[in-house]
C-alpha cells in the first residue's frame, strides 16, 4: 500500500499493511520548534533556516520533508494563508494582538492570553459592538492554497489533511470572554453565552466554506478543534454540553460533510470520554488526541467501546509524563503496547498524545518513531 491507500484503509476501519504514522499534518499533531531544532541536530540533518511555524502561540512547526520521509509520515497538511486586510499587531515586550483581538504575551516557550476582547461584554449586542470579528472571505486566505494542494495530490501519494484554522465554538468563547466569565455566563447570562457561541460558529462555517471551496475535492480529512475537557472531566456537565455545545458542533460538522467527502477530525484535549457518544452523533469520524493521562481516557477502553464508530488519531505515547521522562526501553515498550491495543481492525493513526514539547530530548523522539516504524 502507498501512504494514501494505507491511511484511507485505516480510517475506513480496515486493517492496512502498516499502521499509518503522523507528524505535522495538523497544528496539534506536530512538534515544537525547540524540540524540532534539537532533533534535526541530533539526526545530523541540516539546520532548517526557513522553518515554517504552524502555530505561533504554541511554537509549533510544519517539519521539513526530509524529516517526514525519515519517519515514514503518511500525511501532508494543506492550510489557509493569512488575510491580506489584517496584520498582526506587534507590541513591545514580546506581545501581539491577533485577528480575533486576543492579546498574547510570551511566557517561556509559549504565549498566554492577557487581553480578551469580550471581557467587558454584558449584553447580546455587545458581542458585535465592542469587537471587530475576522473577515473569513478575505482573499488572502486562499492565495495559492488550491495550487499547493493540487500539486501534493497529483505529485505525491500522501493523504492530505485540511489543517485546523479556526477557534472551536466552546474553546473560542472561553478565550474571547475568559474561562471564568464564560462558564458563569452559561448559568447566569445564557443569552450572552449563546450569542458568543453563535458568532464564533458563524465565522467557523464561513472559514470552512472558503477553505473547502479550494480543497474540498482534494483532502481526505478535515481537522477542527474545540477543547472540551480538563485533566479530570469535561469543563461543564454532559447535560450542559448537550444544550450549549453539541448542537453547534453538529451544525459545523454537518456543513463540512455537505461540502466534502473528507472525514471530520475532532481535536479535544482532556477527559472527553463522557462526550464521545454525543460527538459521534454530531458527526465526528476521527477523535484526537487521546490524552491518556486524563481521567477515563484509557486507550483499551476507548478502542473497545467506540472503535467501530470512531477512528483514533493519537495517544501513541503520553507527552505529559512518559515521553519526556521515560527511558528508551520504556518508550519502546509503551509504543508496542499502544500498537497491540489500537492496530487490530484498523481505525488508528499513530502519533503522540499531543504536540512534542520542548523538554523532550531528541533520542526519545527518535526512539518513539524508530519503534513504531519497526513494529507497525
Amino acid at each position: 500500500m502507498n501512504p494514501r491507500e494505507r491511511a484511507l484503509a485505516a480510517l475506513n476501519h480496515q486493517e492496512p499493511d502498516k499502521v499509518p504514522v503522523d507528524l505535522g499534518s495538523t497544528i496539534v499533531t506536530t512538534i515544537t520548534r525547540t524540540a524540532y531544532d534539537n532533533l534535526r541536530a541530533c539526526l545530523d540533518l541540516p539546520e532548517d533556516t526557513s522553518v515554517s511555524i504552524s502555530h505561533r502561540q504554541m511554537d509549533t512547526v510544519y517539519p521539513k520533508e526530509d524529516l517526514l520521509q525519515r519517519y515514514g509520515v503518511d500525511f501532508r497538511p494543506v492550510y489557509l494563508q493569512g488575510p491580506w486586510d489584517f496584520k498582526t499587531q506587534e507590541l513591545d515586550g514580546d506581545m501581539f494582538i491577533d485577528e480575533y483581538q486576543l492579546k498574547w504575551k510570551k511566557a517561556s516557550y509559549y504565549y498566554d492570553v492577557i487581553g480578551r476582547p469580550l471581557d467587558a461584554a454584558e449584553t447580546v449586542s455587545d458581542v458585535t459592538r465592542i469587537m471587530k470579528w475576522p473577515d473569513p472571505y478575505d482573499q488572502g486566505r486562499i492565495h495559492g492554497v488550491r495550487e499547493r494542494a493540487l500539486k501534493l495530490k497529483e505529485e505525491t501519494d500522501y493523504l492530505l489533511v485540511a489543517d485546523i484554522m479556526c477557534l472551536g465554538p466552546f474553546e473560542g468563547a472561553c478565550f474571547l470572554r475568559g474561562y471564568e466569565k464564560f462558564l458563569t455566563d452559561l448559568h447566569w447570562n445564557p443569552a450572552l453565552a449563546e450569542a458568543i457561541l453563535d458568532q464564533i460558529l458563524e465565522i467557523d462555517i464561513q472559514l470552512w466554506d472558503v477553505f473547502l471551496s479550494q480543497v474540498g475535492d482534494l483532502v481526505d480529512v478535515a481537522a477542527q478543534g474545540d477543547d472540551l475537557g480538563t485533566q479530570r472531566s469535561l469543563y461543564i456537565s454532559p447535560k450542559m454540553m448537550r444544550k450549549f455545545v453539541m448542537p453547534r458542533l453538529k451544525k459545523l460538522y454537518n456543513f463540512i460533510h455537505t461540502r466534502t467527502k473528507a472525514k471530520v477530525f475532532m481535536h479535544s484535549c482532556g477527559s472527553v470520554y463522557d462526550a464521545i457518544p454525543d460527538l459521534i452523533e454530531a458527526g465526528v469520524d476521527i477523535l484526537n488526541p487521546l490524552q491518556r493521562s486524563a481521567a477515563k481516557m484509557d486507550i483499551a477502553t476507548l478502542k473497545k467501546e467506540f472503535g467501530k464508530q470512531l477512528s483514533f488519531w493519537g495517544g501513541g505515547i503520553d507527552v505529559q509524563q512518559v515521553l519526556p521522562y521515560a527511558t528508551l526501553q520504556q518508550i519502546e515498550e509503551e509504543v508496542k503496547k499502544t500498537l497491540d491495543i489500537m492496530a487490530p481492525g484498523g481505525g488508528y493513526v499513530f502519533v503522540a498524545s499531543h504536540n512534542i514539547q520542548a523538554d523532550v530530548t531528541p533520542d526519545r523522539i527518535d526512539k518513539m518513531y524508530e519503534t513504531v516504524l519497526r513494529l507497525r
